[in-house]
């Protein structure tokens, strides 16, 4: 595919997964009369708005689209289906994962992704995601995967929304290229099917020659033509924590890439319970010890006893150092998320009292 200036879909077979689900909503025509009949030019406007909205919305891949959205720095809600550029600019986007690509190598090989059934095999449970820079993250036996958005399959969509923008199209060609390496197979196909990420219609006699069709315009060996994250499979989600907090140690050292906790004990569980394993390893040390000055000759050995002295010291000062390790860890963090929960409040509280002062002023308030 030339990446030029004039940027094409990555396929060449129109797409038209399904036909328009009838309505659910059956409204029976009134009787008309003169006063029904009779409109004024708002309430006609209205109407031709209204009309001019639905037709938008009748197509397959436009009523797959969610009904609000939330924008990526103030997390402001807005409609979809009012602004689907910024809609799909968000849906797709890896930035966070691109800012520390160079890292990445110590998160994850630069292989392509394992398909379906491997992962089956492997052991991990397919998490449902919506965000495209978690897509593809691992931890523990649980594989985070983005399900494959209507649009991504739509040529039409492509060059109205994704097609403008040359980041854009790399992430939405890399979004489909790495469902190209997990459904390989019928199996996999079953797989994605089960699990939500395919539409039930979808099936494997249209997939296989749209992956050849793909494959004709995007390189899946060179990667040139897809975003710099798909250069990279699965990822292990703890790993791009630690990255994130030693690369960005004063914005990112708490909470990391992905914060997973929601309650302390269970980061005490993660973080801590390797404290465990060391107090177990100083009791058995000291319980041998402690046997040894009672069995001659090590009861009378002035070195042995100079030893065992120096360890339980050096035992009570590690288990005390750890103690208040922790508190201070447990009181920092109680602290930061406290202040943090504060200041957030009162900027929303603000801003939405300016917001709330702004539509009175334009005269929308009733």
């Amino acid at each position: 595919m030339q990446m030029g200036s004039e940027l094409k879909p990555p396929f060449s077979i129109p797409i038209h997964l399904s036909s328009r689900p009838p309505s659910l909503l059956h409204v029976e025509e009134s009787p008309t009369t003169p006063d029904s009949t009779a409109t004024s030019p708002d309430s006609q406007n209205a109407t031709d708005s209204a009309a001019a909205s639905t037709s938008l919305l009748s197509t397959p891949v436009l009523e797959s689209l969610p009904t609000i959205a939330r924008k990526k720095n103030d997390h402001h809600v807005f409609l979809v289906s009012s602004d689907i550029h910024t809609f799909v600019e968000r849906d797709l986007d890896v930035s966070r994962l691109n800012r520390v690509h160079g890292y990445l190598w110590m998160a994850g090989r630069p292989l392509n992704a394992r398909p379906l059934h491997r992962q089956k095999m492997m052991g991990y449970d397919i998490i449902i995601t919506e965000q495209a820079d978690l897509h593809l993250l691992k931890f523990s036996n649980k594989l985070l995967v983005k399900p494959l958005p209507r649009y991504i399959l739509d040529h039409q969509f492509w060059r109205e929304y994704i097609c403008g923008s040359t980041d854009l199209h790399k992430s939405a060609c890399g979004l489909l290229l790495s469902y190209i390496w997990l459904i390989c197979s019928p199996v996999d196909m079953r797989i994605a099917h089960d699990t939500g990420l395919l539409p039930k219609t979808l099936d494997w006699k249209f997939w296989k020659p749209f992956v050849t069709d793909v494959l004709t315009h995007i390189d899946a060996n060179a990667l040139n033509q897809v975003n710099q994250r798909y250069h990279f499979g699965e990822l292990r989600l703890g790993r791009v924590n630690t990255i994130y907090r030693a690369r960005f140690l004063f914005t990112h050292f708490i909470r990391g890439y992905l914060y997973g906790y929601n309650r302390y004990s269970i980061w005490f569980e993660r973080n801590f319970s390797w404290l465990l394993g060391v107090f177990v390893y100083l009791s058995v040390i000291l319980s041998a010890m402690q046997v040894a000055t009672s069995v001659p000759p090590l009861d009378e050995h002035p070195t042995f006893q100079k030893v065992e002295y120096g360890f339980v010291i050096f035992s009570i000062v590690l288990v005390v150092a750890f103690l208040v390790l922790v508190a201070l860890v447990c009181t920092w963090i109680f602290v930061y998320n406290m202040f943090k929960a504060i200041l957030h409040y009162r900027s929303m509280r603000l801003e939405r009292e300016e917001l709330t002062r702004r539509t009175k002023d334009q005269g929308k308030e009733p």
